[in-house]
């Protein structure tokens, strides 16, 4: 991954507004998931249905912290407008009333690749790696300032694209996945940019030194590595159980699984 370097020195003047918002789109335009070798894989039609579920089982244990992660944010925040602001991404993941949100999209994905939704609930077979990923960004935004927990959201500002490439790469390659599955994904769309626009401008105007700026811009590079380092537990463990392709690595057993992708790994 290559970024721009950004050394937490602390020194200098501060970096005017377009010159530090441009270092902040920096970060994950060089250093986004979009970029991991599993995820390129998956948005090549190369992952098998064991790798692909693999992957919703563990990418859930992310997405169900979110709203933690949201809540100990808000927390932060002494103005009542930017807590109902920002309590509107909580309840974009938990959703309003039972049945809907982010979570429960997410829940549906795995049913419609085959995975009950209990198994996904239970978290037991969430790899250590991906549960230490995700302990650090939880805990990074319970202990850091409102400045720097907000700063790791603007991987937001990325998202979007991202999300138009998996719906293709999903419709193209996977269609053994039920096409409301994909529910998750083109909602993302909005709320990704609509989040990222709200968040850069709170950034931008709360750094007002260097030292602070930096550490935004090294809060967002954080948040980057964990991403990151959730893919590489996924990769890795797809890599030393390769060549199995029965679907029931992941605790699924009884699940049917669905016929591998064209070009896909066996």
């Amino acid at each position: 991954m290559s970024t721009l370097a950004v050394p937490r020195t602390g020194t200098g003047e501060p970096w005017g507004p377009e010159e530090f918002t441009a270092r902040l789109r920096a970060v994950p335009a060089g250093r986004y998931h979009d970029r991991h070798p599993f995820n390129v894989r998956m948005h090549n039609g190369a992952l098998t249905p064991a790798e692909l579920r693999r992957w919703i089982v563990n990418r859930f244990h992310y997405q169900r912290h979110i709203p933690v992660k949201d809540a100990l944010i808000l927390a932060k925040f002494d103005d009542s407008a930017l807590r109902r602001a920002w309590l509107r991404r909580i309840q974009d993941h938990d959703g309003v009333t039972e049945g809907e949100g982010g979570i429960e999209r997410w829940l549906r994905l795995g049913e419609a690749a085959g995975i009950r939704r209990s198994r996904l609930l239970s978290g037991d077979e969430v790899l250590p790696g991906v549960r230490l990923a995700v302990d650090g960004y939880v805990n990074f935004c319970r202990l850091r300032p409102a400045l720097e927990a907000v700063a790791a959201s603007l991987t937001e500002l990325a998202a979007p694209t991202l999300m138009r490439t998996r719906i293709d790469a999903f419709e193209r390659h996977y269609p053994w996945i039920e096409a409301g599955g994909l529910a998750y994904f083109r909602t993302r769309i909005g709320q990704g940019r609509r989040d990222s626009a709200e968040a850069l401008p709170l950034v931008v105007a709360w750094a007002r030194t260097r030292e602070q700026q930096e550490a935004a811009v090294a809060a967002l590079r954080f948040k980057c590595d964990v991403l990151w380092a959730l893919l590489d537990s996924i990769d890795t463990a797809t890599a030393a159980d390769s060549g199995a392709g029965t679907g029931t690595d992941l605790g699924v057993a009884g699940d049917t699984p669905g016929p591998p992708a064209p070009g896909a790994r066996r």
